[in-house]
């Protein structure tokens, strides 16, 4: 069964898991005025951006964009 999230009450940041939860494969948000819909199932959706980049941390994944933010180790 697919997912699907459209035009959240504020912006949504969410983390695509494979099957097993083991590996993310996609991640980013969606605004008030937009519409997402997807053929996976492992979605954690996140109503903070902290919470967010938490997750992406401990995944090793540097969520800001270049120019955004730089993430030392």
């Amino acid at each position: 069964m697919a997912d699907k999230i459209c035009y959240p009450d504020q912006e949504t940041w969410f983390v695509i898991w494979n099957d097993s939860r083991e590996e993310i494969i996609s991640y980013g948000s969606i605004n008030p005025e937009q519409c997402m819909d997807t053929k996976w199932t492992e979605i954690d959706y996140y109503d903070t951006n902290e919470a967010y980049v938490d997750v992406m941390l401990d995944n090793g994944i540097n969520p800001f964009p270049e120019g955004e933010e730089v993430i030392e180790e």
